[in-house]
Formats: structure tokens, sequence, C-alpha cells
């Protein structure tokens, strides 16, 4: 282990007796535990592991591994060099995008279904974001129907058209105005 770690060595020389084995053991269940850790948070992607380098390197696929519907299509996106090419210079929803419909439309529909795995997790992870900031300890009288409303009103990409709803310009203030 010490020809790959040489500042362990110069730290064994250093504490000569200091009692490392105890500190291995300790570290080396932390890490198992971590090990552990991830596979269960991370077994999901397990289950579609096949599916997720089909879409991201389609060209690297054996078409054998991948189900029956989609082998015609791989292996003949596999053989065109001209899409070669278009995969290692656009983006891939750029090079799905660009693929004839005709000819692909399995390939394009499993990519549509990977690229909405993805894109649902990150709308998640925003709103979860936008929850955290309105529902913090500064709103914390905020009822959960407001929070619904609030969330709503924060994720939706529409915006009032003021001219429309109010073309008169008529403003109701909520004051008594006096003349100085």
């Amino acid at each position: 282990m010490e020809p790959h770690f040489p500042a362990l060595s110069e730290i064994k020389s250093a504490f000569p007796k200091a009692d490392l084995s105890a500190k291995k053991e300790k570290y080396a269940s932390v890490i198992t535990s971590l090990v552990t850790e991830f596979n269960q948070r991370f077994q999901d992607f397990s289950v579609i592991e096949k599916q997720i380098k089909l879409f991201s390197t389609p060209f690297l696929v054996d078409a054998e591994e991948v189900e029956e519907s989609l082998q015609l299509e791989l292996i003949e996106m596999q053989c065109d060099d001209s899409l070669k090419s278009q995969h290692q210079l656009l983006s891939l929803p750029d090079f799905y995008q660009s693929l004839d419909h005709a000819k692909f439309p399995l390939m394009r529909r499993h990519a549509k279904r990977m690229m909405s795995l993805f894109g649902s997790t990150y709308i998640c992870e925003q709103t979860f974001s936008l929850l955290n900031q309105n529902k913090s300890r500064l709103r914390s009288r905020m009822t959960d129907s407001h929070l619904c409303e609030v969330l709503r009103v924060s994720t939706t990409k529409l915006s009032p058209d003021i001219p429309f709803v109010n073309p008169l310009e008529f403003f109701q203030f909520s004051f008594k105005q006096e003349k100085i």
C-alpha cells in the first residue's frame, strides 16, 4: 500500500508510535457505509443503466444487448458515418432532434423518454428550492393552501397583460389622498 501512497510512509516515520490500524479501520468502515448509501440511493439507475448507455453513447453499445425493437435502428445508426460525426459535434438533445423522423422513430422516442427523466428531476429540484425560499422561518405562518398558490405563481411562465386587464388605466387607491 505504501508505494502507492508516498505521503503515508512519511506520516508513519513522523509518528512512529501512532496506532494507524485503528484509524484505518475507522475510515474503512466510513467508506464502506458511504458505498452502501450510494448503492441504495442510486439503485434506480442500475435498473435503467443499459437504457442510459444507449441514450448517451449509442455508437458504443452492442446492438445485441438492446431490446429487439431498437436493434435495427441502432445498427443502421451505427453504420452511418455522418451520424457518428454529428453525435460528436452536437449536444445529445440536438443530435436526437436532428435524426430523421421516418428512419429513427423508436430511437427518437427512447431519447425523449431519457431526457424527460432528467428534466423532471430538474423541475422537481427547482420547485423544492422555491418551496424552501417561500416557507422560511420568517414566513412560518403560511398555510399549505397559500403555499400551493405561491408555488403555482412562482413556477408559471405566464405574465399578466396589465393593459388588457385594465385598458382605462383607472387605479384604485387604498388610502385617501389629501392636498398638501
